[in-house]
């Protein structure tokens, strides 16, 4: 197959069409519901000193729950708490992501489907699919492995239509 300079004019829009529409997707949904950052929830955590003159202050488990800690196996945990906080923070905005990104990824691959121009086509479906993939990534550790399976199924026969759809003759 012979690449003229039209065929890679197109490559190169529709790769960038589909950068754009997934970068815009996903700084709409960071203006609309921002990114939680650790530093928010544990940057004041401050425990007793660990070393004092050089002795190393051991810490007890009363000493550690005075100074805002949870005692684990004989270790004090000053973050447990708003780490605790930040990740249930996190697993929200993240199913924000997955309800924004998915869906919006596959009105792009449609609207890509529909399109006749092949750059322009080929963009909005790649960049569909990049919406999908990071908006499916974003909230996977949160799936059962049930619904994870059901999801690269899915998955799976979608591609193979679009292939038969898009590429077949």
């Amino acid at each position: 197959m012979v690449f003229g300079l039209k065929n890679i004019k197109s490559i190169i829009l529709a790769l960038v069409i589909a950068i754009v529409v997934a970068s815009l997707v996903g700084y709409l949904i960071e203006v609309f519901d921002e990114s939680p950052k650790w530093e928010d929830y544990c940057k004041d955590i401050r425990g007793p000193k660990f070393f004092e003159e050089g002795k190393q202050v051991i810490d007890t488990e009363s000493s550690c729950v005075a100074g805002g800690g949870v005692w684990v196996n004989n270790y004090c945990d000053y973050y447990k708490v708003c780490q605790e906080e930040f990740n249930n923070a996190n697993k929200k905005h993240s199913l924000v992501v997955f309800s924004v990104a998915v869906p919006l990824g596959i009105v792009a691959l449609i609207i890509g489907l529909i399109l006749a121009l092949p750059s322009v086509s080929s963009g909005l479906m790649l960049g569909g699919v990049f919406l999908v993939i990071y908006g499916t990534a974003r909230y996977w550790e949160n799936f059962s492995n049930l619904i994870k399976v059901a999801i690269l199924a899915v998955s799976l026969v979608i591609l193979i239509w679009l292939g038969y759809k898009k590429l077949g003759h």
